[in-house]
């Protein structure tokens, strides 16, 4: 497991009715450790109900705008831990937070002259508007288009810091809004007469009149799409349909897989586990899935979120089955060649041999 750094919150405050946005210093020495591209994400560590918890969490702050690093928080119905933070934590606690991972990221460059296209839902915001500041900042001869997608007007998140932008770059930056439950006060809150405003998801039909409405300004495009598996899977069918290479389309899950909840595991199963060069062999106990047995016996295997969104606990099964509760990470060809996420597989046979490369 990677290093754990303990972090001071210097501001904590309500970003909507659900989230919170949180601040954290980064001392001098650490500001190596902690450089990251937009789009990245960073780790938090609890000790909470007895166990060791991590949750992972894209990064909202520019990493050339601020000299903090900032993360916003959404409330998850039962989530043992965005509740916590949403209601313990506070201004001058300290955290255990490990240095910035993920591949969903914009290499962003002065020279560059691109458009951008952002769709994000929800709280997959956080990566995406980090990807949106440091491009305007940045990028002087790029152009970025963006679509939102929310419930209504009180779940959008950073919505006056999106309005300023929107302001400073109105030469080279587009938001549009859509709702699936607007408020009847939608129109009274936002009375400007340049702009639309969609009622409905981020669907195929959105999609289409977004790209044909704002056709790149410069012909080399990119698209970034963040949100629930869902609303990727439709922004990304639809993209390909019109005829958009893969390789510029990004991704990053936000949860919303199809959970599997069929599963029948075994009473309790045999696990071998090469790990770190070694061939250990430990009981998995029924109900626990294999990274947590692994982390129960003070083995130290790779991971993070523990969502089965990341794949830093990635292994690959060499004997026995596994079944995973829910993939937001492992393509259908990994699925296919044996890798699995340890943290969302449960036991299917009483002997299991499994390596970490």
């Amino acid at each position: 497991m990677g290093k754990v750094y303990s972090l001071k919150i210097i501001d904590l405050k309500e970003e909507t009715k659900n989230s919170v946005l949180i601040t954290f210093k980064i001392p001098n020495e650490l500001y190596s450790v902690f450089k990251y591209d937009p789009g990245q994400y960073i780790t938090l560590q609890f000790n909470l109900k007895g166990q060791q918890i991590r949750r992972s969490y894209s990064l909202c702050s520019s990493p050339l705008i601020s000299e903090y690093l900032q993360i916003c928080i959404k409330r998850v119905k039962d989530g043992l831990v965005s509740n916590h933070i949403n209601d313990t934590l506070k201004k001058g606690d300290y955290v255990e937070v490990l240095p910035p991972e993920g591949y969903f990221l914009a290499k962003v460059n002065k020279d560059n002259y691109k458009t951008y296209y952002l769709f994000a839902a929800g709280s997959g915001i956080t990566p995406i508007i980090s990807i949106l500041k440091t491009v305007l900042h940045t990028e002087e001869r790029s152009y970025v288009y963006m679509i939102y997608g929310n419930t209504n007007q009180e779940t959008i998140m950073f919505r006056e810091e999106l309005k300023l932008l929107e302001e400073k770059y109105k030469n080279r930056f587009v938001l549009i809004q859509t709702l699936s439950r607007p408020k009847s006060s939608w129109s009274d809150l936002w009375k400007v007469s340049d702009k639309t405003y969609r009622k409905g998801r981020v669907d195929a039909v959105c999609i289409n009149w977004f790209i044909n409405t704002y056709p790149p300004y410069a012909q080399n495009a990119e698209y970034y799409v963040c949100g629930p598996g869902k609303m990727i899977d439709n922004t990304v069918k639809t993209l390909e349909g019109m005829d958009v290479p893969f390789n510029r389309i990004f991704i990053e899950s936000f949860g919303g897989a199809i959970m599997n909840n069929e599963i029948e595991t075994t009473t309790e199963a045999n696990l071998i586990v090469n790990l770190k060069g070694e061939k250990n062999e430990i009981i998995i106990p029924k109900g626990k899935t294999v990274l947590r047995a692994l982390l129960d016996e003070n083995y130290s295997p790779p991971y993070s979120c523990e969502g089965g969104v990341c794949a830093t606990c990635k292994c690959k099964v060499i004997k026995g089955k596994v079944a995973m509760l829910k993939n937001l990470a492992l393509t259908e060809q990994e699925v296919e060649n044996g890798y699995v996420l340890s943290c969302q597989s449960y036991p299917l046979t009483s002997n299991i041999e499994i390596i970490y490369n």
